[in-house]
């Protein structure tokens, strides 16, 4: 590998490592200027060599701390004096801290321990810190290191704990948008399916006029265009809504208000429909709202695919509890699917299901099809 490559992946410091590691070490210089070992500039490198290397604390833990308790040790051996620093005990303390904390490996961060309490213990025994201590300075000297290496591993343990959390929030936000872009996918259905049959009853109807009534079949292109418009206008709303780009120019989702409307579409398109409300209009979550659309919409369209031109009712009963849905239509061309079979009634479902509420869709007695759906409301 080239050596300029290789210097380029070793571990740089961070900012707090280089401050910690400076003010130790402008510590540590202090007391041995004020300590004035012989010979002083020794003093001052031990000084130096027993805080700089905190630099790597993060990087290489144990290294650092057997380069200090080495360099303590070799200090305690060769001098005769009083300690020219206490910089390696906080040194020992926070290397132990930093072990324990950023080593993977129990076993090998376990090694910091021993080896802190042994250099320490080594120190104290070459008279570096004056006479030998009792028993209590060592349950102390004890105390400390085992207490900054238990910090280092919960602290450890409580990141990792984060950090799976975090991963689960974010799993389940990816979760969350796949169930969206599903949800969105449904809308296109029925979007799309509305309107190409709105669209090709329109057309049907156009071409047989065209000849017999010129003035007749315009209208039905009219209305061709009009609900082609409408459907580019509802995809290209789905699209932008898929890019996210947080554009307002959106236009808003449709609610009951519209109701009206989508019954004028499906009557224009031949369908003999008429729309019933009962009860007080509420102001409804737009969720919900959007969502009683949306079965009202697919249920039409299932009328015109499988039962054409067949006298069809829509009810919708405002309640004090529950927002009511019905579409019946009488006997037609051909018959409609049965309760849970086909895309439109799955997706009718869904849609009922997630604000809590039921459907329920089959054969009326006199040979026509209803769907009918329940939904519990909270006013707003």
């Amino acid at each position: 590998m080239d050596p300029l490559a290789r210097l380029a992946r070793v571990p740089r410091p961070s900012r707090s490592d280089l401050a910690l590691a400076g003010l130790l070490a402008v510590w540590a210089v202090a007391e041995a200027l004020v300590a004035r070992p012989d010979p002083l500039y020794a003093g001052i490198t031990f000084a130096l060599v027993v805080t700089l290397p905190l630099m790597f604390r993060r990087h290489a833990p144990v290294i650092v701390l057997g380069v200090t308790v080495a360099a303590l040790l070799v200090w305690a051996a060769v001098t005769t004096g009083p300690p020219a620093t206490v910089a390696p005990f906080p040194t020992i303390l926070v290397s132990t801290f930093s072990a324990a904390l950023h080593i993977r490996s129990l076993p090998v961060a376990a090694l910091a321990w021993p080896l802190a309490v042994g250099g320490m213990t080594g120190a104290t025994a070459l008279r570096f810190y004056g006479p030998w201590p009792d028993v209590g300075s060592l349950l102390i000297l004890l105390f400390f290191v085992t207490g900054a290496w238990t910090a280092g591993r919960l602290l450890r343990r409580r990141d990792i704990q984060l950090r799976a959390s975090e991963e689960r929030t974010r799993e389940q936000a990816r979760e969350a948008v796949a169930a969206e872009r599903l949800r969105i996918a449904r809308e296109l259905h029925d979007v799309v399916a509305h309107s190409l049959s709105i669209i090709a009853v329109n057309a049907g109807a156009a071409r047989e006029l065209s000849g017999l009534d010129p003035e007749r079949a315009r209208d039905h292109m009219d209305a061709v265009a009009g609900t082609a418009r409408e459907a580019l206008a509802e995809m290209r709303h789905v699209l932008e809504a898929l890019r996210d780009d947080g554009d307002d120019r959106l236009a808003p989702q449709p609610t009951l208000d519209r109701l009206p409307e989508l019954v004028e579409q499906a009557r224009a398109g031949g369908l003999p429909v008429r729309l019933v409300e009962q009860g007080e209009r509420l102001a409804l979550p737009a969720g919900l709202e959007l969502a009683a659309f949306r079965i009202v919409q697919e249920a039409l369209t299932n009328v015109l695919r499988h039962a054409g031109a067949a006298d069809t009712e829509v009810r919708v009963v405002y309640g004090g509890a529950e927002l009511g849905l019905e579409v019946v239509n009488g006997p037609g061309a051909a018959q409609a699917p049965a309760a849970g079979g086909g895309h439109g009634l799955l997706g009718m479902r869904e849609r009922a299901r997630l604000y809590g509420g039921a459907l329920h869709a089959g054969p009326v007695p006199d040979g026509g099809y209803a769907v009918r759906i329940r939904l519990p409301v909270e006013p707003t």
